[in-house]
């Protein structure tokens, strides 16, 4: 190999397409798979499921190990370790009964009680699901509709050729009184290869199904919340509505309420959009699956995909009306917001200018008042200049007088005023330049 360096991730994304490989299936048994959903951390089920293994000698999980396959001789152990589930699957060898095309101890714990079921009881959460497929051969006639809900031991069943007519599957979508989905596979002409492949397709359909389904409980505790949101929205736009045609000044009090709103949507979608999306992921996969299994009808009985449009679709067809509603919601009161900023932003540039107006009308009426004092300053400024006049003249002798001191007092008011009335003026040109400088 040539000497070069590598990603630090390449080995581990090679590994990721042959982390979970199967290849138990070369003839008849069951695949029972337990469903857990673990969150954030799956510390506690993984020391459980290790306490066991070490009580059979076997090697404990890492922490970073994502997938177990042990061999206990009478059974395969599997554990599947994902984002935010745990599977445990146990996979049972069988002999099949010709008759009825299932295997001897088909649906039967008391007949499987070498399988840790205890270990499993005991697990430290709750179980979420629990599926228990059994494979077949073909039994020796047709499968009627009224035998299949016998054998699956449920209210009614779905049911499809797959692989090209080459096999049949049969599933109840129900819980029995173990708790288990029951789910049949004849493997009529199916080589070991093509069955484990379609042995996975439908545990994982089924496994995926209820993980699409986990949206929907979350959607239904926030719906009501949401059709109230939608209504306290439709009554502040209506009153924000009439304020603006009425040209309200009040219009800018709406703004807390419609802040609220935003705070209550936001919330809901950081709470709801986790789990939304991971159910659109849920929900490819699981079509994804149901798809690869080249499902045909099988004559008098009901299809998978007519079954699961009719019960299934409409819980994420509610699932994607909740997140588009949540999400048009958000745009609607932004909208709004928007729309009540920018009256906002007028209202407060009417009364910019309003205010603005008055102090252009208070400054005229001080400049008027400010010309009076001048006016009156002139007057005064003259009378008292004449009288400073009028006893300057009086300590002159009469004889250096042109004339009558009161003809000159006379005589003076015209160039005091002139003065008084310059030296305002000057003022008024000095303070105008600094103000434009």
């Amino acid at each position: 190999m040539m000497d070069m360096a590598e990603h630090p991730q390449r080995q581990a994304l090679i590994d990721e397409l042959h982390a979970r490989p199967f290849f138990d299936f070369e003839g008849e048994g069951r695949f029972i798979r337990f469903i857990y959903l673990v969150g954030s951390s799956d510390n506690a089920i993984i020391f459980h499921i290790n306490q066991w293994l070490e009580s059979r000698q076997r090697m404990a999980i890492d922490a970073g190990e994502k997938f177990r396959r042990e061999d206990f001789g009478g059974f395969v152990f599997r554990l599947e370790r994902h984002s935010e589930f745990v599977t445990v699957g146990l996979i049972v060898r069988d002999k099949n009964n010709r008759k009825t095309g299932l295997t001897n101890n088909a649906f039967n714990m008391a007949k499987n009680s070498h399988l840790p079921f205890a270990m499993i009881a005991n697990m430290p959460i709750p179980l979420f699901h629990a599926i228990w497929l059994e494979i077949g051969k073909a039994p020796a006639g047709s499968v009627s509709l009224e035998a299949v809900t016998k054998m699956l031991d449920s209210r009614t069943a779905a049911s499809n050729s797959i692989s090209e007519g080459d096999g049949e599957v049969h599933c109840s979508f129900d819980i029995d009184e173990e708790g288990f989905s029951r789910m049949i596979l004849f493997a009529r002409h199916l080589s070991a290869e093509r069955k484990g492949r379609q042995i996975l397709r439908i545990i994982e359909m089924e496994t995926y199904r209820m993980m699409a389904l986990l949206g929907l409980p979350i959607v239904r505790d926030n719906m009501t919340r949401l059709h109230k949101i939608e209504a306290e929205l439709a009554q502040v736009t209506q009153r924000m509505t009439a304020q603006i045609n009425g040209a309200s000044k009040e219009v800018e009090a709406l703004l807390p309420e419609l802040s609220a709103l935003a705070a209550e949507i936001e919330e809901m979608s950081a709470n709801t959009s986790y789990r939304l999306s991971a159910t659109k992921a849920y929900q490819d996969i699981f079509l994804a699956r149901l798809t690869r299994l080249n499902a045909t009808r099988l004559t008098g009985h009901q299809g998978l995909s007519g079954f699961l449009d009719r019960r299934m679709m409409p819980a994420l067809k509610t699932c994607d009306a909740f997140e588009e509603r949540l999400a048009g919601l958000s745009q609607r009161i932004s909208r709004a917001g928007s729309l009540l900023r920018t009256q906002t932003e007028i209202l407060i540039q009417e009364q910019n200018r309003n205010l603005l107006a008055s102090m252009d009308r208070r400054a005229q009426a001080q400049l008027r008042l400010q010309q009076t004092v001048e006016y009156l300053s002139i007057i005064a400024g003259t009378y008292y200049g004449v009288g400073l006049v009028g006893y300057l003249l009086k300590l002159m002798p009469d004889s250096h007088l042109p004339a009558d001191i009161k003809i000159l007092q006379a005589a003076s008011v015209p160039i005091i005023a002139f003065l008084i009335w310059w030296m305002f003026y000057r003022m008024h040109r000095i303070l105008d330049r600094l103000n434009n400088s």
